[in-house]
């Protein structure tokens, strides 16, 4: 757990996942894995699993800020709903394809890595399991 929230900080001031292109400047899986906000009010982009706020995504001309997806392919998901339907096993498989993946850069894998990792501790805690790590 320390491991992914030192990664999302990243070593300056800026969270590593913000400095990625893209990366929307918000630290949204910081505040949902230290528990300051509640996940109700936050919606996950099924695409490249980034992070906004329910409000936010309601608009008709909204677009993911790190992959561009717009909202007409129903590509977003509540997150408390996402974390219900996909089980710790789910997600730790998808982890473990992601870090399969060949010719991805550096930085987007770590990244989406991250993402995985926290999902997997934000779902684990809303189904009340143990945390590992």
């Amino acid at each position: 757990m320390q491991a992914v929230t030192t990664f999302l900080r990243g070593s300056g001031s800026t969270p590593a996942y913000t400095r990625s292109a893209g990366g929307g400047g918000t630290m949204s899986y910081e505040l949902l894995v230290e528990q300051r906000e509640s996940i109700d009010g936050w919606t996950v982009c099924t695409v490249c699993l980034n992070l906004d706020r329910t409000s936010a995504v309601a608009g008709k001309r909204w677009r993911c800020t790190d992959c561009g997806v717009d909202a007409s392919n129903d590509s977003q998901r509540a997150l408390k709903t996402y974390l219900t339907e996909n089980s710790a096993e789910t997600i730790a498989n998808n982890l473990e394809q992601w870090g399969n993946v060949k010719g991805v850069r550096a930085a987007y894998k770590m990244l989406r890595s991250a993402r995985y990792k926290c999902l997997l501790t934000l779902g684990r805690r809303l189904r009340g399991e143990p945390a590992i790590g």
